[in-house]
This record gives C-alpha cells, structure tokens and sequence, in this order.
C-alpha cells in the first residue's frame, strides 16, 4: 500500500513540475508554435526574414485550436543611453496581440507600463539592461543596428517600463518596440521575422504544427515548443531517468516486501498444508491457493494505496506546494519554479498496478513452489 502511494504521488508531482516548467516557457515568450523563413532559427539575423502574408495569417486565425497569432522583428543591436552601450535582442512586437501570445507584460516593474497600440517612439526592455546602461523609467536610449536593406538602423526611445522576468537572458538582452516602429526603424519593407502562435492546449502543437507546414509553403519552417526549447525537453529526460531510478528501486522494494510476507505466511501454516497434502490435496491446488491468496492481498493493498496516492495527488493539485518565499535563494540555482502542483494521469495508476500485480505473482511463484513441494509427514511435524 505504502508502495503504490508513494509511487502515484512522486509521478503526479513530476507530472505537475515537468508540466508548469513547460508551460511557463511557452508563455513567456515563446508561444506553442513558430514560423520563420528557412534557417532563422539557426542563424537569428534580421537577413532571414519572409514578405508579410496576411491570407497566411487568417488561415492560421481560423484554426479552432489557435488562440492568437502574432508578428515580430527581431533585430539583434547596440543599446545606448549615454556613454553607456550594450548589446541586446531588439525585438518589434504587436502589444494587443503579444499580450494573448506572452506573460512577459505580467513582469513589469511597478512604476512602469507595457507598450501599448501606438506606442512608436516607446521601449520597454529588461531591468539587467537597464543596469548596464544606467537607465531607468522616462529615459531616452538609442537603438543602432543593421536595417533589412543593408542600410544603417538607428532610432531613439524612451523607456515606458522595465520588467523582472524568470527568464535571466531576457532580463538582461531583450528590448520590446512596437511592430509597427520596428518595420521603419529596420527597413522591412513589409517583411517580417516570425509569426508567433498560441494555442488553447499544449497537447495539440504537433497536430497543428503539421496542419500549418501543409501549406505555409515550403520555404518557411514551422517550429513546435519542443524544436523551439530543446533544452527543457533534455532536462526533462534527465530527470525521468533519476525518477525512473526511484521508482525501479520502490518496486523492488515492494516486490521483496510481498516476498518476506508469503513466505512467512507459508512457513507459519506449513503444518496446515502438510495436513491438506496428507488428506490428498493436489500440490498443483495448493500452489494456486497461495498465488490466490497473493494475489488478493495485492489487489487490496494496490486499490488502498492507489486512493491514498490519488487524495495526496489531488490535494496538491488544489493547493500547489508553495515555496516563493525562497525565490531569491532557488534563483541562485537557476530554478524559478516557486511553486509545484500535482498532475494525475491515468497511465500512472494503471502502470503502478499492473507492475505491482506483476510483480506479486512472479515473487510468489518461489514460496508456492516450496509449499507444494512439501513433505506431508515433515510438514505435519512442524512447530
């Protein structure tokens, strides 16, 4: 019982974090899906960019998956306030959109604002960049990059807001210009960068990623979460395996506990079945009566921990362990998860089940053999 608990409840919170980790990264800044002219996401230059395409777009739009979809430039650049310079992602976004598509207007620091529709001559950027430069709300900072045609981009800005972000590369990298500024700042011509997609659930990337790559054309690559942040799929995939670990060993566990308890079943009634053999009880009946046995013992121990793992599962799932108050001191190790909740599947009930029944028979072949291999005579002797 205790078994099957830990197990259910252990693989429902490694659901639950391995989910929130997934969906935070989505939202930040992500989104579920990208599309981008071939080799940008190799290469991130503004040189890769594809014309506009608005009947593209609709199409997207119109898919019941799809929440919202979004334009961006992204030009990398020098950020300037001053005599202070520093590089940076200058990235032109579409505010009243971005803000169905990403999180990150959810990270502002008080004081300070997210762009807003006409925004043109405004800059929000990370509070990282804005310690290198010495700048701060009301500021003036000047951008100078490369435009699309070649020629020199450089505009200036003032700084309507900072934001704190998870995400420490953005913090210290990232500005945000409205879309409609970036595609005169940087010459586009009406080309753009990418088209960001958000969808209702995460479950259905791949089936619409698909469904967009048979016909966005073929000069354009269509990029799912899981292409688009490799390293948290390594992440998750390194810690299944010490979780696999875990559980293989709570298994074993179990599996020697079952052992240990049919075997001194059988050697506390050896007398019993010595006196069932001498009266003509079959060896065959007796070994099936101890793997009877075994096996409804199991069933009651599995059904008893599988509800208590699913009430502690579930308990976590309405209230998620909260461990914000050591945020600072988890960011020294590049955990920004703060708080972690529970994720019931189904598979991991009928696993655990499986397993442990499985387990139960294979460990009680050994001590039903023993006794239906008895010596009546011996048995009936025993103490």
């Amino acid at each position: 019982m205790a078994g099957c608990c830990l197990i259910v409840f252990m693989k429902s919170m490694q659901n639950g974090a391995y989910s929130r980790m997934i969906e935070d990264g989505i939202a930040l800044f992500t989104g579920h899906i990208q599309i981008h002219e071939k080799g940008f996401w190799k290469n991130s230059t503004l040189e890769y960019a594809f014309r506009d395409d608005s009947s593209l777009l609709n199409q997207i739009r119109e898919m019941g998956e799809v929440k919202e979809v979004s334009r961006r430039v992204h030009a990398s650049g020098l950020v300037i306030c001053g005599d202070t310079t520093a590089p940076a992602e200058i990235t032109g976004i579409e505010p009243a959109r971005e803000r169905h598509i990403s999180t990150l207007h959810n990270y502002i620091l008080p004081g300070g604002r997210y762009l807003e529709e006409g925004d043109n001559d405004a800059v929000v950027i990370g509070h990282g960049l804005a310690k290198k430069l010495g700048a701060g709300r009301g500021d003036t900072i000047s951008v100078v990059s490369q435009g699309f045609d070649g020629s020199i981009a450089a505009d200036s800005f003032t700084v309507k807001g900072l934001f704190s972000s998870p995400e420490t590369s953005f913090n210290s990298g990232l500005a945000l210009i409205s879309y409609s500024q970036a595609n005169e700042t940087f010459s586009m011509s009406g080309y753009v960068s990418s088209y960001v997609v958000r969808l209702h659930d995460t479950g259905t990337a791949l089936y619409v990623r698909d469904s967009i790559r048979s016909f966005a054309g073929r000069e354009l690559e269509v990029m799912a979460w899981d292409e688009l942040m490799p390293e948290i799929i390594e992440f998750i995939i390194l810690k299944r395996f010490g979780s696999y670990l875990f559980h293989f060993i709570m298994y074993m566990i179990v599996a020697f506990g079952i052992l240990n308890t049919i075997q001194m079943a059988v050697y506390e009634r050896t007398r019993e079945l010595g006196i069932m053999l001498s009266i003509g009880t079959s060896p065959s009946k007796v070994f099936s009566i101890i793997i009877t046995e075994s096996v409804i013992i199991a069933l009651i121990g599995i059904a008893a921990g599988l509800l208590a793992g699913a009430a502690f599962s579930w308990y976590f799932t309405v209230y998620p362990m909260d461990i914000s108050a050591y945020r600072n001191e988890m960011e020294l190790y590049n955990v920004t998860l703060v708080q972690y909740y529970s994720k019931l599947k189904p598979a991991d009930f009928y696993n655990c089940a499986f397993i442990v029944l499985f387990l139960t028979v294979v460990f009680t072949i050994f001590p039903a053999r023993r006794a239906s291999k008895l010596d009546p005579v011996k048995a009936i002797r025993h103490l």
